[in-house]
This record gives structure tokens, sequence and C-alpha cells, in this order.
């Protein structure tokens, strides 16, 4: 077991410890184990899979960083959006990547900072309601 906070800017949505932790990031899917090896890596969108001892949970994630200490067997994924799998609404993501678009589409106030955010976010999200209709 490893010590696991999964911490958005509002709050912690984990805080225990873990068995595993899966999550995808840019290099693919990986899986965290007791006592793995320090590491940081960005997300632009994940499933995240959090096993426990009785039981696993499931949230999806997106833009964050996930680092893991190996000398305090300790991992931390700091991310913008994670939400119990369970709790997401597809209307509310469905409703989400269409004020993006319109975001996008309208864009003439928009800063190069906010058009490149809005869209990563687009990016993300669809890769969000690919993985909910899974």
């Amino acid at each position: 077991m490893f010590k696991l906070i999964i911490r958005t800017p509002q709050e912690d949505i984990y805080k225990g410890h873990a068995k595993t932790l899966t999550l995808a990031s840019e290099d693919g899917e990986m899986q965290i184990l007791e006592d793995h090896a320090s590491l940081t890596a960005t997300i632009n969108f994940t499933p995240i899979i959090v096993e426990e001892e009785n039981g696993e949970q499931h949230y999806l994630g997106r833009n964050g960083i996930f680092l893991f200490n190996n000398e305090e067997n300790s991992g931390l994924l700091l991310i913008n959006y994670c939400e119990k799998k369970s709790e997401i609404s597809m209307q509310t993501v469905e409703e989400y990547a269409k004020f993006i678009e319109e975001q996008l589409a309208a864009g003439k106030d928009l800063s190069d900072f906010q058009i490149l955010y809005l869209k990563n976010e687009k990016i993300a999200v669809e890769e969000q309601i690919t993985a909910m209709k899974d």
C-alpha cells in the first residue's frame, strides 16, 4: 500500500492508501504500485482507477500532473477536474463541449493563452465523452 492524494483546486477527491493506481499519461497507460520509482507525469485526460484493500474507485480526470515520491512511498495527483465516474452526467459534459466550441468559434476577444487552453480542454472533454460511452 502507498499513500495517495487526488486533489483538485476545490477539494481533495481522494485521500487514503491504495494498492494500485492506474491512469493514462501523455506516454500511455501506467500502473503505480507500492514503492514505485519516483516519477512525474502530465495528464491531459485519464480514467483513474484506485484499487483499495476492499475494492476499486473509478474516476475521470482532466488536465493535471502526477508525482510519485519513492522515499515517502506516496503519490499526489494534482488535477483541474476529477469526479467519480458514476456521478458524471453525460448531458453536462456534452453541454460543456458545446460551450467550448462556441467560445472557440466566437474567439475574437480571446488571448492566445485562452485559445490554447480551450483547444486542449476540447481534446480532453472529447476523450472523456468517448470514455463515458465505453
